[in-house]
């Protein structure tokens, strides 16, 4: 059975009712843990957790050993669990795929079987092998892709989590969050707990003194995702704060991003501003933009790109867009150190935005 909404697999739970299989795939990794977690607690009793629940990493999976382990009995419990965590069914050898097919085409009665697909990637209408796999677990169970919340969804777990310790936050408080996360609620979950943790430990929040968590308070406490922190360091080469930029370069490859894709998240910051800056200079807006552009989800990059974009040049954009074409060539063809290449390209993106090349 194909899920159409998260609901329906809620109830299911709710209900105790159990499938023999389930696949959970799709962007958002918050909710595939979240449900993952409450699919286990009910398949797998603690009682008896240690005999009839068994974890695999896809990564390094043995496929005999996964069917053994779904085919033997279950210890004084009705079922046995099994997981296999980031399942990657493409990306098996034939045989193996034929195993897991008849595995599918024909589960253990006795043991409930979830596969947790991992890469985003995972396009059923795209790849045979991933509209194969939909297929064996619709028939066989059930299937459920968790895909990014929009806005509004976001807004109402953020403040859901402020709530639980004490804070309160306005829209635009939530919106800041949105975006230094890019929707990503994990990243989100892992920020407010940050944030609430310093309102209480520094501002003493408590349900008689709940605490209004403020965008200063956003901007000092959390983290920006690698793309977030690349639009800021876009923003600061090309308003001409050079030092700004090199300390944005430094701290993301003191955290260990690769240059490769520190670069890559540059590009893509460049040309989101270049193809607002052709719409705008075309009449065009945001929806136009959605519509001929994959922004699915990320629409706040529209929005912002379209903000921004005013403020330079169509001809240092164009120009600058296709020198990180070339020093993405030049990263990925060449033997040279990528830390130097990416600190020669800001220096460089710096002389196209001030006129000098």
């Amino acid at each position: 059975m194909i899920f159409k909404e998260e609901s329906q697999l809620l109830q299911n739970i709710k209900l105790g009712h159990l499938y023999r299989v389930y696949l959970l795939y799709g962007k958002e990794k918050y909710l595939k843990e979240m449900y993952l977690k409450r699919l286990i607690r009910l398949a797998a009793p603690e009682d008896f957790a240690q005999f009839n629940f068994h974890r695999f990493d896809g990564g390094a999976l043995k496929v005999d050993a996964l069917i053994e382990s779904c085919e033997a009995m279950p210890f004084f419990t009705e079922q046995r669990c099994v997981v296999v965590d980031k399942f990657d069914f493409e990306a098996l050898n034939a045989q193996d795929k034929e195993k897991i097919s008849e595995l599918l085409a024909d589960p253990p009665q006795t043991t409930v079987l979830i596969l947790v697909v991992d890469k985003e990637e995972f396009l059923p209408k795209k790849s045979a092998g991933a509209k194969k796999l939909v297929a064996l677990c619709d028939k066989a169970g059930a299937v459920l892709e968790l895909k990014q919340r929009d806005t509004s969804d976001l807004i109402r777990f953020i403040r859901s989590k402020l709530e639980t310790r004490n804070c309160t936050a306005t829209r635009d408080v939530c919106e800041l969050l949105i975006e230094r996360c890019e929707k990503d609620m994990l990243t989100l979950s892992g920020e407010l707990e940050k944030l609430t943790a310093y309102a209480q430990g520094r501002y003493g929040a408590d349900e008689q003194h709940p605490f209004a968590i403020t965008p200063e308070l956003v901007e000092e406490i959390t983290c920006k995702t690698v793309n977030a922190s690349v639009y800021d360091l876009a923003k600061a080469i090309l308003a001409d704060r050079f030092e700004k930029a090199m300390h944005i370069v430094e701290d993301l490859l003191y955290l260990r991003y690769q240059p490769t894709a520190i670069l890559a998240a540059l590009s893509g910051a460049y040309l989101d501003l270049y193809i607002a800056k052709t719409a705008k200079n075309m009449g065009l807006g945001e929806e136009a933009i959605k519509q001929n552009f994959s922004y699915k989800g990320r629409e706040f990059v529209v929005r912002n790109s379209l903000r921004d974009c005013s403020k330079y040049s169509i001809e240092v954009l164009r120009s600058s867009v296709a020198y990180l074409a070339d020093i993405d060539f030049r990263m990925k063809s060449t033997r040279a150190d990528n830390e130097q290449l990416l600190e020669q390209a800001v220096t460089e993106l710096f002389l196209i935005s001030s006129g000098q090349k």
